[in-house]
């Protein structure tokens, strides 16, 4: 029974290690690519961060343009009020 149980242990172990070998080169592999990845493509820098980095609801609701005429105005009321009745 001792037996058993010694190699019980040395499997889990064995087991154990394989699993630390694979994330240790997983995380060395992604250090890599992201590095080359900001080497040959750096990110923009106009200054201003992406919009899609902020979490959905984080700032202040965008403004409508006022460039929009008065048919997409009316277009995006008359969404609104469509969702609102919905609920």
């Amino acid at each position: 029974m001792n037996d058993l149980l010694a190699q019980g242990v040395q499997l889990m172990v064995l087991g154990m290690g394989v699993v630390l070998a694979f994330l240790l080169i997983l995380v060395a592999v992604m250090t890599g690519l992201s590095a080359l990845v900001q080497r040959f493509a750096p990110e923009s820098t106009g200054g201003q961060p992406a919009a899609a980095s902020a979490p959905a609801g984080a700032g202040p609701a965008p403004q409508v343009s006022p460039q929009l005429s008065r048919q997409q105005k009316a277009a995006i009321q008359d969404a609104i009020r469509q969702h609102r009745a919905q609920r």
